[in-house]
């Protein structure tokens, strides 16, 4: 060590202090050094590492950078650099990164209240083992649509390794209850109660904006409805109160029917806990 730097010892602090002042470890005051981040004032004969004041004023400017997401190189190239425009431009760049990560949280946290929404409708259904059939009005909406067949297998159209790779291929997400839509009531019958093969819709809600060749417009109107709990293979009693309520009351059945799932195999594997809700487009005769 020099005798300047014999002479300044006393205004400079030993890397165990600074490490216990900044609240950082000493390994890390000695990475920070290996990237050129924050060097040691003097550096003795015997290999001691010394620090002033004003050179750990940098931990603070390190760990609020750290904390925006900058990383360390990035960090020592702003130290360094000769113009302000690399640091306008790092900004720019975390800016875009927040705003992904912002919108990608938005999309987690709507498909988690959708689906708590549904196991809350669940649950007061299971309790309250509603068998009446209602009337009720739905607004139009589009949804994503992939055309598929029914094959006999609930388990494999609700939970379709088709649909998630289709929904993957158009860069989107999707919340809410899938949604099976057939092109008639005598379809969706034999497909619950026989396993009969048939084409079918699987539809569910995006939650990013599609194109419209790769939608289904979902009709607004009114829809008579009923709930059905237990195994889907027996969910032909429920379409049979569904078919005598509109014949005893003067209800059209328009020739379609939607079988939306509230709880199925994405939430339980218990067939005691799975409630889905048929709905059948109508109108007065």
């Amino acid at each position: 060590m020099s005798s300047r730097g014999r002479q300044e010892r006393c205004d400079l602090y030993q890397i165990g202090e600074a490490s216990r002042i900044g609240g950082i470890s000493q390994r890390t005051l000695r990475y920070y050094d290996e990237l050129g981040l924050m060097e040691p004032d003097v550096v003795a004969d015997n290999g001691y590492r010394y620090y002033s004041r004003q050179t750990m004023l940098k931990i603070p400017v390190i760990h609020y950078l750290r904390m925006m997401g900058f990383s360390l190189d990035e960090i020592a190239s702003m130290q360094q650099h000769s113009d302000l425009f690399e640091a306008k431009e790092l900004f720019a760049k975390h800016l875009s990164t927040c705003d992904e990560e912002a919108r990608l949280l938005a999309e987690r946290r709507e498909a988690i209240l959708d689906w708590a929404d549904l196991v809350d409708e669940a649950n007061v259904v299971l309790r309250v083992r509603p068998t009446a059939v209602s009337v009720r009005y739905l607004a139009p909406r589009d949804l994503l649509c992939l055309c598929s067949r029914f094959t006999g297998s609930f388990a494999e159209s609700i939970v379709s390794l088709d649909f998630a790779s289709y929904v993957s291929s158009v860069d989107n997400a999707i919340t809410g209850p899938v949604i099976l839509g057939f092109d008639s009531v005598e379809d969706a019958v034999r497909a619950a109660s026989q396993g009969r093969e048939c084409d079918v819709r699987l539809l569910q809600k995006a939650v990013r904006p599609f194109a419209k060749e790769n939608s289904w417009a979902m009709p607004g109107g009114m829809y008579l409805s009923t709930y059905h709990i237990g195994a889907f293979e027996e969910m032909g009693s429920a379409y049979q109160r569904l078919l005598t309520f509109a014949r005893d009351n003067g209800y059209k059945v328009i020739d379609m029917a939607l079988e939306r799932f509230v709880t199925d195999f994405w939430t339980t594997n218990n067939p005691e806990l799975f409630v889905a809700e048929i709905l059948l487009p109508t109108e007065t005769e």
